[in-house]
Formats: C-alpha cells, structure tokens, sequence
C-alpha cells in the first residue's frame, strides 16, 4: 500500500486522482492498501507559504490582500490544490478563515498527464478491438472536462455557496460560508472548519457523538441534496468531511458537484421505495 501509493504521488497528479477514487473503494482493494492510500486525500508535500503569499496577492490584489492579517503554514495539501488557515479583517472585524490555493502551473501539469492518457486510451482501444465498448477515450475526456472545472475556483465558490442555501435550514449539515472578495480563479475564501476527520471515529467518540445517527444522518442530508434539491456534493470522501462539537457534519471541497433534473429524482425516489419496502 505504501509502495502504491508512493508511485501514484510520484506520477503525478492524475494518478493521484486515481489513488484517491481507489481509497474510497476498500472492498476493491482490502482495508490496508485503502487507508494506506488515504494520504493522498489531504497528506500529500505542501508548496511554500511565501509561494502561496505570491499567489494570493497577485490574484485579490495589494489592497485586499492587506487586509489578511496572519497566514499559516499549508494544513492540508491534496493533489490540485493546499489549504492555509487565515486572519482576514473584514468590515472592521477578524474573521478566522481558511484559504485554498491551487497549486502553480496546475493547468498544464494536468492537461499534458490527461492528453498522454488520451492517447494511450486511443492505442488501447484501437490495438484491442474488445476494449471499446469500455469506451476508455470518452471516459478520460469527460475526466479532463470535470478536472478543468475543478482547477477553476470560481466554480467551486458559486457550488459551496448554492449548497448552502440549499441546506441553510437543515440540521446536521453546516456548509462553510464563501467570502467573495477574497476569492478567484487560482484561491477560494471559506469559513474555517473547526472539527474532526469522519475517519477519525475514535476522536469522534470521545466527543460522545452517536456514530451510528451520525451514519444515518449521513445518508439523509445526501438524498436531500439528490432527491429533494437535486444538486449534491458528488466527492463526499473520508478527506472532505468533517464532524463538528455539536455533530453537524461540515464538508468541504466542493469541486465535484452532481445535478439530477426533475425526472431522474422522481426515478431515483421510486427506486428507494420500492428498496425499503421490497418491491423489487
């Protein structure tokens, strides 16, 4: 697992993305190499603050950034981008923050990994003829059109800020707040997250949070997003939630985002029901 995930980290980060799908997926791969590859989620090497500082003060400009009062060291680092804990004044008040930045040169780094992989998938797909009904060229073209929109932040902050207000209302939910002016293409401004990993039960435990209404919680606020507002968070691994004092579940990372028009919830629905009640 460790061998693994040190060549996937090595490779680059579309093998990362890889990586971390597989994490998620330990009846694929068994427990150890799963949590082994956990570290690609949120553990990967950081780049520099005074990088990161550059970064932030090229893209909200010399004014705004002024106004960020400390800036820590990298927190988490994942393969398209880091986050920094932050003290904003804002309207006259510090607001305790967190900062996402994608990390330099991500743009190309990605598309020249994806288009090697494209044209691997197209040799593959021609050489043998049986493997084009996995359809390998479409799947790593809606992959490079997905993680394009990921490396955009703005799309991320519109996405956080709709689920928010999808889910303002709801308990055991608690959607970080987007701060416009301190956000851009290459840096994303959020409230900061003061809880535990959901990998984390131990911790959760000891917080004397019911980890099976937790679980059941889970599920709910994911098919209230699916069915009810049909916008849900489609990336929700042990690396983008979080569990606060009062048990409210907290996720972060809102790159992949999924839609289900009006049809599609009302089929998804009657599939659920007919689940519950064994009507096959």
């Amino acid at each position: 697992g460790e061998k693994l995930c040190q060549s996937l980290e090595d490779m680059g980060t579309t093998f990362i993305k890889l990586g971390q799908f597989l994490a998620t997926r330990p009846d694929i791969i068994g427990e150890k190499i799963a949590n082994d590859l956990e570290k690609l989620q949120d553990k990967l090497p950081a780049f520099g603050i005074e990088k990161a500082k550059k970064i932030i003060e090229k893209e909200i400009g010399t004014k705004s950034f002024q106004n960020i009062l400390s800036l820590s060291e990298p927190v988490a680092a994942a393969s398209i981008a880091q986050v920094h804990f932050a003290k904003i004044k804002i309207n006259n008040k510090e607001e305790e923050l967190a900062i996402k930045i994608l990390r330099p040169n991500i743009h190309t780094l990605v598309n020249e990994e994806l288009d090697a992989l494209m044209f691997l998938a197209y040799l593959v797909e021609n050489v043998f003829k049986k493997t084009k009904r996995l359809k390998l060229v479409e799947v790593i073209s809606l992959l490079k059109q997905i993680t394009n929109i990921e490396m955009d932040l703005r799309f991320e902050a519109a996405a956080a800020s709709e689920l928010r207000e999808n889910t303002i209302n709801d308990k055991g939910i608690k959607v970080p707040k987007i701060y416009w002016n301190f956000t851009s293409k290459k840096i994303l401004t959020l409230d900061r997250i003061e809880g535990v990993s959901i990998r984390d039960t131990l911790k959760i435990q000891s917080l004397n949070i019911d980890l099976k209404k937790l679980s059941t919680n889970l599920i709910q606020i994911f098919l209230k997003q699916a069915v009810r507002d049909g916008f849900f968070h489609a990336d929700m691994h042990q690396g983008n939630l979080f569990v606060d004092k009062n048990g409210n579940i907290v996720p972060v990372d809102f790159g992949i985002m999924g839609r289900l028009d009006k049809n599609n919830r009302k089929y998804l629905a009657e599939i659920l029901f007919g689940f519950i009640n064994r009507d096959y």
